[in-house]
């Protein structure tokens, strides 16, 4: 344990020209065999690197230091990521609330129309009208009897549009046409 110990010491004194395993084995007292076991195993780890050249074989420290962040800057960067979780959960649950406050103030607004005229009936000089429900559900069911149509919405509301739209021409032309056959 002692001579790898000293090994990596040695390793990582040695910088990035490395050293060659004689030297290295010169050093530690200690047979070429016994340094290229402690190699083995530290290249293994991934912590050496090796490379045969005409005078030996030279070997070099990885420093892995530089893959890691101190912790104090780790600790922050979880803090920060907390942070900013907490913060996403906040704007989630503000976004929550005020997709529901739309939706209650369309609601009231809906129920908040009132008649334009607020009589029995109304009449109207046109010979057509058009009707259109105030919610997005629309048109709940039409049924007519030949002289009243009654038309039911979904929920509370209901536009009734007097304005005369001009019939095309060739659309009447086309109906009478069709009759006729």
């Amino acid at each position: 344990m002692e001579l790898a110990k000293t090994a990596v010491r040695i390793l990582q004194d040695s910088g990035e020209e490395g050293i060659r395993s004689d030297v290295l084995a010169e050093q530690l007292s200690t047979p070429k065999r016994r340094i290229y076991d402690v190699i083995a195993v530290l290249k293994a780890l991934n912590q050496v690197s090796t490379k045969r050249r005409f005078d030996g074989t030279t070997i070099t420290w990885i420093d892995q230091s530089k893959n890691f962040v101190p912790k104090n800057q780790h600790d922050d960067l979880v803090t920060k990521f907390e942070e900013a979780d907490r913060d996403r959960i906040d704007l989630q649950l503000q976004l929550v609330q005020l997709k529901e406050q739309l939706r209650i103030t369309k609601t009231k607004l809906r129920r908040d129309v009132k008649a334009v005229e607020a009589a029995d009936r109304t009449e109207f000089d046109t010979t057509q009208l058009r009707v259109r429900a105030l919610s997005h559900s629309g048109i709940k069911k039409v049924s007519q009897s030949g002289i009243d149509v009654v038309i039911e919405s979904h929920e509370p509301g209901i536009v009734v549009d007097p304005t005369e739209i001009e019939p095309d021409e060739n659309e009447l032309l086309l109906r009478n046409l069709q009759q006729g056959l």
